[in-house]
């Protein structure tokens, strides 16, 4: 049966493709293989074409999005509450990641390492992954701090681009640990790594619309990835086949939603958590 869906756009609009952003969690081959199917299907499934917008860092995607360069992000938690700061920006849809509404983040170290306890890190050297980070750099770095040890003081911290890099630099030795979200870390787990501890649960990823798109495109999109695969076996059946992340769908989601990653962010840096320059949130000696 044909699709019911929003009423098509005004004629000309269609033409030109709109930024659907993601967020660097990955290197730039992954990401494609992860999100370009995600891309397809919104193009196919509402009245706009989109086009995969990679961006260098966090900052930039959401700086991006909030000066209308970008219409559509797929971001993480902790930078969401900052696009919300920095332009009101709200989500549409949260990942539904095997059926979750909630991920956690891994601290990880080699399976050979003697490190038992979150206490033997002191010393050590520990891999974040971008200054941004909800599970590679907020909540491994509260979870350090809410065991008695300071990062940039107890602990010397190194930076990585992406989750990868971070639990790559624990394989060859570089740092001792390293914080990655879970679904990263259940597949390294056992292939030279494991986890030392696992965070409270992170309210999950969301679809983040931004502040002057075109008019019905909310509707749109909760229609496209959550009512759609309730109604249509054959689009149940296209998530199903995403990467992991993905397959599990989609579900609606409210600011409220994200209340606990807000205050996780707040006991870490403090009252200025969401409006700081990303810069002034890296742990340095003294800090």
């Amino acid at each position: 049966p044909a699709r019911s869906g929003p009423a098509a756009p005004p004629a000309g609009t269609a033409a030109k493709p709109l930024k659907f952003a993601v967020v660097s969690f990955y290197n730039p081959r992954l990401m494609y293989l992860k999100y370009q199917p995600l891309v397809d299907y919104l193009s196919a499934h509402t009245p706009w074409r989109f086009e995969l917008d990679l961006s260098g860092s966090y900052r930039e995607t959401v700086d991006r999005l909030c000066e209308g360069r970008t219409q559509l992000a797929y971001l993480g938690p902790f930078s969401y509450l900052r696009a919300h700061e920095q332009c009101h920006v709200d989500p549409v849809v949260r990942l539904n990641s095997e059926g979750r509404a909630t991920y956690t983040s891994y601290i990880m170290v080699r399976e050979d390492s003697r490190i038992r306890t979150l206490a033997d890190l002191r010393g050590k050297r520990f891999g974040f992954g971008a200054v941004l980070s909800t599970s590679g750099h907020l909540m491994p770095r509260l979870m350090l701090k809410e065991a008695g040890l300071e990062p940039g003081r107890d602990v010397q911290c190194e930076y990585y681009a992406h989750h990868e890099r971070a639990a790559l630099a624990v394989l060859t030795g570089d740092v001792a640990a390293c914080g990655v979200r879970d679904l990263v870390g259940d597949q390294l787990e056992g292939k030279g790594l494991r986890v030392l501890a696992e965070s409270e649960p992170i309210t999950n990823f969301p679809l983040v619309l931004g502040p002057d798109v075109p008019k019905g495109m909310r509707a749109a999109l909760v229609d496209a990835l959550v009512a759609l695969p309730r109604r249509d076996p054959r689009a149940a059946r296209e998530i199903a086949g995403w990467d992991v992340e993905l397959s599990g769908g989609f579900a609606e989601v409210s600011p409220a939603d994200y209340r606990p990653v807000a205050e996780f962010a707040r006991r870490l840096f403090g009252p200025r958590a969401l409006t700081a320059p990303a810069g002034n949130l890296t742990c340095s000696p003294g800090r």
